[in-house]
């Protein structure tokens, strides 16, 4: 795979001077596709990339990444302690709500967590590793969309205001787009930061919190089951799983019941998620399609200046497709905590049972 690495850090500065930078030539800049930088390694580093006393791999794979996972101090430290600090929620991938249509993540915030007395410690930690990895590789997403989005925002605040000069344009109208742009530029901000956190959470992911990984190449996302195996044949691989063998030894029956009753739901809600996700895929696939033929449009109609409605159909083209990744992590991430549910490896795409 080819790695490709931008520098995505802006520079200090007047930001009209680098939203000018984004969008040299207007038009032509514009066609390049930020969803794009899903599959392609981002640089973002910049000042805080100082202290670096580790060097991790560069680019950084997935594969490569989830090595580290057996050396991390969670998976050799005591569960009494480790549930004394609990896991953070990630920036982007919130799972259950974008599979289920937007449900509120404060109504149940452990919904997207995986059932850790489950599985193996060192399988949580992987698992870990795949949602920072995941939520790295959104936040550079969402930074190259908003910075195209203000590029767009800027030329048509800038244009407006030296019509507004000339007469042409009212006040009103030049302190709408001016809004719009500082807008955009807030957001574009956000996302900024946001890359440095989601790199200080794979990196504490990672087991050195120092060592804040630079270039991510995008992971192939593997195909999973088709169907999926029934909820029976799954529960009975993880009923085998040794993990889960360890703690029924010794229990009470009412405690074997309530484990097994426990196992089994975990189970079918991520046999659920993965349904809805699957159905989330296909709506987003056709909303995707729309998306594109009406940037077209919009962008035509852009280059004879006959509207000015061609940053909102960038920013909504580039959401539908950032919304793809999502859904194409999250069926990872279910499927993934499947497999570590039944004792398989998290990235094994054979049907149960083979």
């Amino acid at each position: 795979m080819m790695e490709v690495s931008l520098n995505v850090k802006p520079p200090a500065g007047d930001a009209g001077a680098h939203a000018r930078g984004w969008a040299v030539g207007a038009a032509p800049a514009m066609r390049w596709r930020p969803a794009l930088v899903a599959m392609i390694c981002v640089s973002v580093l910049g000042p805080w990339s100082a202290g670096r006393v580790a060097a991790l791999e560069d680019p950084l794979t997935l594969e490569s990444a989830l090595a580290h996972a057996q050396s991390h101090p969670r998976v050799t430290a005591s569960t009494t302690f480790t549930e004394r600090l609990p896991r953070r929620q990630p920036l982007y991938l919130d799972c259950h709500g974008l599979a289920f249509e937007g449900e509120d993540r404060a109504l149940d915030p452990d919904r997207n967590r995986p059932l850790l007395s489950l599985i193996e410690a060192s399988d949580a930690q992987r698992l870990e590793i795949m949602t920072r990895f995941f939520d790295v590789m959104l936040a550079d997403q969402s930074f190259a969309t908003e910075s195209e989005a203000m590029a767009v925002a800027y030329i048509q605040y800038d244009r407006a205001a030296v019509r507004g000069e000339l007469g042409q344009v009212s006040p009103l109208r030049v302190l709408e787009l001016e809004a719009i742009y500082q807008q955009i530029l807030h957001r574009r901000t956000a996302s900024e930061i946001s890359q440095q956190l989601t790199r200080a959470l794979l990196a504490q992911a990672l087991g050195d919190p120092s060592d804040l990984p630079r270039n991510l190449l995008a992971h192939s996302v593997p195909p999973l089951p088709n169907p999926l195996p029934s909820l029976d044949a799954m529960l009975e691989r993880a009923l085998a799983a040794p993990k889960i063998g360890d703690r029924l030894a010794g229990l009470a029956e009412s405690e074997r019941d309530l484990l097994q009753m426990e196992l089994r739901q975990q189970v079918l809600e991520l046999s659920l998620r993965l349904r809805a996700l699957d159905s989330a895929e296909r709506n987003l696939r056709t909303e995707s399609a729309w998306r594109d033929l009406k940037l077209d449009e919009s962008r035509t109609l852009y280059e004879q200046e006959v509207t000015a409605d061609l940053g909102y159909s960038m920013s909504q083209q580039t959401q539908t497709r950032m919304q793809g990744q999502r859904v194409a992590y999250c069926r990872v991430l279910a499927w993934a905590e499947l497999n570590a549910l039944m004792g398989r490896a998290l990235l094994d795409g054979e049907v149960v049972g083979q």
